[in-house]
């Protein structure tokens, strides 16, 4: 009986303290090599890891759905802001810099649909 409890005991503890999965962080660093690392909180402390290891700094894909309403590329900043007016990797890699974020591009848009002529909804 004493076994039994024991083993009890012992399996109670040991489910008990099992880690769970930590939520991944909003910023990660990657390169060709390097897949990415989801653990950077702050935009500029990554910027500063990615450059350190030939790597760039991306904010975390999970996290961010951003359309290409205005532009292919966003800048997103520490505090979670999102600004998606940039054509090239360039612009936006140096106003991330200059905004202390980061880069990454847009999802594209779903493909729009033909327009109907003779729907009585505005062609569609």
């Amino acid at each position: 009986m004493k076994t039994i409890i024991r083993t009890a005991c012992l399996l109670t503890l040991v489910v008990g303290i099992t880690p769970t999965p930590a939520p991944a962080a909003p910023f990660c660093i990657q390169n060709q090599v390097l897949p990415p690392q989801c653990i950077y909180v702050d935009a500029q402390e990554c910027a500063r890891e990615a450059q350190r290891q030939n790597a760039q700094c991306t904010p975390n894909i999970s996290q961010y759905r951003l359309s290409q309403r205005h532009g292919e590329y966003c800048v997103v900043t520490s505090s979670g802001a999102a600004v998606c007016a940039y054509a090239d990797y360039q612009t936006c890699s140096t106003e991330a810099q200059r905004q202390r974020g980061a880069c990454m591009q847009a999802q594209p848009n779903r493909a729009a649909r033909e327009p109907n002529p003779y729907s009585p909804l505005n062609g569609f």
